[in-house]
């Protein structure tokens, strides 16, 4: 159950339903006809023209359908009416071929190949595609981020619109192989919004690189449709927090900050797929796969309790899925996606390791910092690296660490980091093995290579491996394909995207609000949310494991009269003024929240 690399979405598989096509054409129909009125209409009166005079004029005295079928063969010079002796009669047969003709060419057939070509006018056909959506999320600007964000909502059934200013980025072309409209224009502007169906869709998320165009997309769809929800994409903490007071809570979320605690998991764990900030502590998730005579072989409920996790997805070997049930059991070859700190994490590896209940006789060496191997090298200070560092700081036990930056990064993270006590920052390119040297890389358990260039990332982990063929690689990319070959290379989940690890956030945010976390696997969405339990309320008296079975959602974290529990006992009960921490599957999510409603 990979959580980071099953985002990719075969566009070859992707079709826009008939009924789609058929309302888009016939929007684009109306398009066309505002656009070409004046000539189809002149091209009309010049038809009726002839039609009116050939009828009572001229001396034939033609019937209606006669005379307007004898019109247009006088457009094309095929008439066989001798021309007639009045002034007026004379006029039209010479007037009609020379500007029908003009018309024809310039409205009629023109028309006709618009409305059937549609690559000629590629950006109207979106504007017409877009246009038959309905309670859709518009995502405004296709850069990495907002590419992963829509196929972050595709993957979970949800339909996006697009909004790019250029229409010659990379991500346009890819965003239409997926299906997926794309209309070309400012969404600070009301022009592109109101294309994209503003009116109609269910939120927007602003995900350009800068905050204050952020801000002012945010504002706009607020002004043209109070009310609406809208996710933006910040750095700051501060602006975080300010812009929840005018937009909403949990409307603004940092893409650096939602992927920094899988980096600092990754950093000091090897077996992590994502990892959340919960209750002062982080939690990790993992998909594994029950070893042969494992020692996870066995019920769930006592695995949970002995080994301080919780089970979020359960498959059997022959691929059903298996729902909470009490005498639910895991046996070889089961897929599990497991959540828990990550010494609890780390402890669950080597319980599943093949042969595991054999594992008195061949001890593991366990895959963590040890006094040996104490030192985390972060390579890059920039937003990631800057939050990875000052987290990695947080963390108890606390590793040693290194930070190697060049000369051309941003000064203010460098300033911040030279604050944090114990970090030390050394000033070269990481690539250079006599930096690693100095860094310590004989003493390191990780080095982590987060700045925004694949290549350098790539360049800065074959350079740690060739002076410490087992030191643990950690690194940052965009790519899927690339992160796939880079972690065959370096090992398993190693190799993270910055940009996939918080799209899950801004896609869940904008589906049902109000959320803290998401992350995505199977295709399906799971987010958190703090919730204060009521009296009388759907969850006051419920068990933990109740509301697992009942409502497909995991108590994280229980807040009760100032004390703070993560992942709390099963058969604890809550109670009216209980804050919980609730993760669970989008609509399951949904559906609490409607329950608690009423």
């Amino acid at each position: 159950m990979p959580t980071r690399h099953s985002s990719r979405i075969h566009a070859g598989r992707r079709r826009y339903p008939f009924w789609r096509l058929v309302r888009a054409n016939f929007y684009d129909f109306g398009l066309l006809l505002r656009e070409s009125w004046i000539a189809l209409v002149a091209f009309a009166a010049l038809a009726l023209a002839g039609t009116l005079y050939l009828h009572y004029g001229h001396p034939a005295r033609l019937g209606f359908a006669a005379a307007l079928f004898e019109t247009l063969k006088l457009v094309t010079l095929q008439t066989g009416l001798e021309l007639p002796g009045d002034l007026l009669g004379e006029a039209l047969f010479f007037l009609i071929p020379l500007l029908g003709l003009a018309l024809i060419f310039q409205s009629v057939l023109n028309f006709g190949r618009l409305l059937l070509d549609k690559s000629s006018r590629r950006e109207a056909w979106q504007v017409a595609l877009a246009s038959t959506y309905r309670d859709h999320v518009i995502v405004a600007g296709l850069g990495r981020v907002g590419m992963r964000v829509v196929t972050q909502l595709l993957e979970s059934g949800y339909a996006p619109v697009v909004i790019e200013r250029d229409w010659s980025s990379p991500f346009v072309e890819r965003a239409l192989n997926l299906k997926v409209p794309v209309v070309v224009g400012d969404a600070r502007e009301n022009t592109a919004p109101r294309q994209a169906g503003l009116a109609r869709a269910r939120a927007v998320v602003a995900t350009i690189d800068d905050d204050l165009a952020n801000i002012e997309i945010a504002l706009t769809a607020r002004a043209a449709r109070p009310g609406i929800r809208v996710v933006l994409r910040v750095f700051g903490e501060e602006l975080d927090q300010n812009l929840e007071r005018g937009f909403g809570p949990n409307s603004a979320f940092s893409v650096s900050a939602l992927a920094a605690p899988t980096y600092v998991a990754a950093t000091v764990s090897r077996d992590v797929d994502y990892a959340m900030a919960v209750g002062g502590q982080l939690l990790g998730i993992t998909a594994l796969v029950i070893a042969p005579e494992s020692m996870l072989a066995g019920f769930v409920r006592a695995i949970e309790a002995q080994h301080s996790i919780r089970v979020l997805r359960h498959h059997s070997a022959d691929g059903r899925h298996l729902g909470h049930t009490p005498m639910r059991r895991m046996g070889a070859g089961d897929q599990v996606l497991v959540l828990g700190t990550l010494p609890a994490i780390e402890g669950l590896r080597q319980a599943n390791a093949a042969n595991s209940k054999l594992a008195f006789l061949q001890p593991e060496q366990p895959q963590h910092p040890t006094d040996e191997h104490d030192t985390v090298i972060v390579c890059g200070l920039g937003k990631v690296g800057y939050r990875v560092v000052r987290q990695l700081a947080e963390l108890a036990p606390r590793p040693r660490i290194v930070v190697v930056r060049r000369d051309d990064g941003r000064a203010d993270f460098a300033q911040r980091v030279s604050r944090i006590p114990g970090v030390r920052v050394l000033l070269g390119d990481a690539r250079d093995p006599e930096v690693l040297r100095a860094a310590g890389i004989e003493r390191a358990y990780t080095v982590a290579a987060l700045t925004s260039d694949d290549l350098l990332n790539l360049q800065i982990g074959l350079a740690a491996r060739r002076l410490r063929a087992d030191v643990h690689v950690v690194q940052r990319a965009f790519s899927d394909a690339l992160a796939q070959k880079l972690a065959d290379m370096f090992g398993i989940r190693t190799v993270f995207s910055t940009s996939a690890l918080a799209s899950a956030t801004l896609a869940a945010a904008a589906v049902v609000g109000d959320i803290t976390h998401a992350f995505a696997t199977h295709g399906e969405l799971f987010s958190t949310d703090e919730i204060v339990v009521r009296a009388g309320d759907t969850l006051d008296g419920r068990s933990v494991e109740a509301i697992r079975a009942q409502h497909d959602g995991l108590v994280l974290a229980l807040q009760r009269g100032g004390q703070a529990a993560t992942l709390p006992a099963l058969d604890a009960t809550l109670a009216s003024g209980d804050v919980i921490t609730l993760l669970a599957p989008i609509e399951a999510l949904a559906r609490v929240r409607a329950l608690l409603r009423r």
